[in-house]
């Protein structure tokens, strides 16, 4: 668990920068929309944290549906995460500093929902697999054995 905690981590500060840069970007792009610009960062990084997750955390091929229930998942951590970004921006912070304090609440939220559904039933599949495994085939004989 630590070390999927570990790469957890690695993983959300890559997704950070993505966020970032694509924030500021789309912010540069479309200045009178700021919350359609920070869904789009925020986007963004769904993507790439679901690909670094599903291989480099949870040990999985990334999969359409994986994807779809990632999306899911990080839904609801968006949602609190926009609003948490959307009440500092209106107190005045900075959209960067917003984005920073807000991210951690949708980082725990992913984790824990991608740890008890998203990646839950594969990582199942896999641990019944190691309790049963495949018998080896049996070698072939050669015409000389018979």
């Amino acid at each position: 668990m630590l070390r999927k905690i570990i790469f957890y981590g690695i993983v959300g500060a890559s997704g950070v920068a993505v966020n970032i840069v694509v924030l500021t970007v789309a912010r540069w792009l479309l200045p009178h929309f700021p919350t359609l610009t920070y869904l789009i960062a925020v986007e963004a990084s769904i993507v790439t944290n679901y690909l670094l997750n599903a291989r480099l955390t949870f040990r999985q091929p990334p999969s359409w549906r994986g994807m779809g229930e990632y999306n899911v998942v990080t839904a609801f951590g968006a949602i609190v995460q926009t609003a948490i970004y959307r009440y500092l921006l209106g107190r005045g912070w900075h959209y960067i500093w917003a984005d920073l304090l807000a991210i951690p609440f949708a980082t725990a939220i992913g984790f824990v929902l991608s740890l008890l559904w998203v990646f839950r039933r594969r990582e199942e599949a896999t641990e019944h697999a190691d309790i049963d495994p495949p018998r080896a085939p049996r070698p072939q004989r050669s015409g000389s054995d018979r």
